[in-house]
Order: structure tokens, then C-alpha cells, then sequence
């Protein structure tokens, strides 16, 4: 009898990373597609934190400027409760802590670092979301304010000349602060709802990275 030819059977076969490669399919092929996943995961992780940290650096700024800028005590009431909140000091620093570990997550590419951008994404969710309260209220409460300088001009009339001098000036420093203080809380409020959404989808894209066992997640990625 004449041996019968043995068949080789085809295992799969394994690289470096632990990743099966099944039998006919190049190693180069799935590193060259590891490393797109990875730079394309980098990339997006900058951009988010770039963004973020911005949010930060806009917020914290125009913080100082109503800390410093003279206005009437009359609009104190708007200006005192963004202030007193500390909100665009330290919820902004949460917006800066964030961005900062969003861009070294990209980085650094371990399941650590992504639980900790995760985590820091929802916190500043949360962050920006009572920021949002708080311009609302400020800006109604600038609003208020303001319908005390439509009284005022309405008063002019009842005024000899010289007090009609002098309060014609202060009515119209009580608009022009109006509408300044009225722009600095507008762009607050832009900044605010743009860290909000950046916040909401950093923290799908990291639980994504962190849940998820699909190729380029954190799962694959190293402890």
C-alpha cells in the first residue's frame, strides 16, 4: 500500500500583540491597520482636548475680566452670582484638566489613561452644564438691571438742565456697561454650551475606548 499524503492542517498564527492572524492574511496588513486605528485615535483625542482647553482659556479670561472691570453696583446682582460660584475659574480648570488628559490619552494609549479621561469628560459635563444655569440666571438678572436704566431715562424729562447734563452721562454708561457685560456673558454662554457638547461626546468616545472590545479600543490596548 502506498502511504496516503498527509494534509497540513492551517492554525492561525499569532503576532507580538496577542492578535490571531489567520493563515494567508499578512502580519504587515494588521499592524498597517493597528496603527491607522491608533493615529486615528490620537488625532481625534488632540482635537478634543485642543478645543477644550480653549473653552478653558476663554472662560477663565473673561472671568478676570468681569472681576476687574467697573460697573455699577446696580448690576452687581448679575455679575456677583457668576463670580461668586468660582465658576469661570474652576469649572473652566476642569474644562483644562480634561483637554490635557484627553491629549495624553492619545498618547499614551493605555486603558488607565482613557478611564481617567472618561471620568474627567463626565465631570466636566456636569461642570459646564451648572455653568450654563448660571449665565442664564446672570443674564436675567442683567436684564433687570437694565430695565432700571430705561426708569432713569424716562426721569431725564422731569430734570432742570444741569442734572439733565449729568444724568444723560450716567444713562448712557448704564447702557454702554449693559451691553458690555452683556457680550462678555454671551461668548461665557458660547463657550459653556460648546464645552458641553465636546464634554458629551468626549465621554462616549472614551467609554467607547474603555467598553468597547472591537480592534483600537482601550480593551486592545495595553494595560
Amino acid at each position: 500500500m502506498l502511504p496516503q499524503p498527509t494534509t497540513k492542517k492551517a492554525f492561525p498564527s499569532s503576532s507580538p500583540k496577542g492578535i490571531l492572524i489567520p493563515q494567508g492574511e499578512k502580519p504587515g496588513h494588521i499592524y498597517q491597520n493597528e496603527d491607522k486605528l491608533q493615529n486615528g485615535l490620537q488625532k481625534e483625542a488632540t482635537i478634543l482636548g485642543t478645543v477644550q482647553i480653549l473653552c478653558f482659556l476663554m472662560i477663565s479670561s473673561l472671568g478676570a475680566v468681569l472681576i476687574y472691570a467697573p460697573y455699577s453696583s446696580r448690576f452687581n446682582p448679575a455679575i456677583s452670582t457668576i463670580l461668586m460660584s468660582g465658576y469661570p475659574f474652576v469649572g473652566a480648570l476642569c474644562f483644562a484638566i480634561t483637554g490635557s488628559l484627553s491629549i495624553i490619552s492619545g498618547k499614551k494609549s493605555t486603558k488607565p489613561f482613557a478611564m481617567s479621561s472618561l471620568t474627567s469628560s463626565a465631570v466636566s459635563f456636569f461642570a459646564a452644564g451648572a455653568g450654563l444655569f448660571l449665565l442664564t440666571a446672570s443674564l436675567v438678572a442683567l436684564g433687570t438691571a437694565t430695565q432700571l436704566c430705561d426708569l432713569d431715562e424716562e426721569h431725564l424729562s422731569l430734570l432742570t438742565y444741569s442734572e439733565h447734563y449729568y444724568s444723560t452721562h450716567e444713562v448712557e454708561d448704564c447702557f454702554l456697561t449693559h451691553v458690555s457685560l452683556l457680550g462678555v456673558l454671551a461668548v461665557m454662554l458660547t463657550f459653556t454650551v460648546l464645552e458641553i457638547l465636546l464634554a458629551a461626546y468626549a465621554s462616549i468616545f472614551w467609554w467607547k475606548q474603555v467598553y468597547s472590545n472591537n480592534p483600537g479600543s482601550a480593551f486592545s490596548l495595553p494595560q
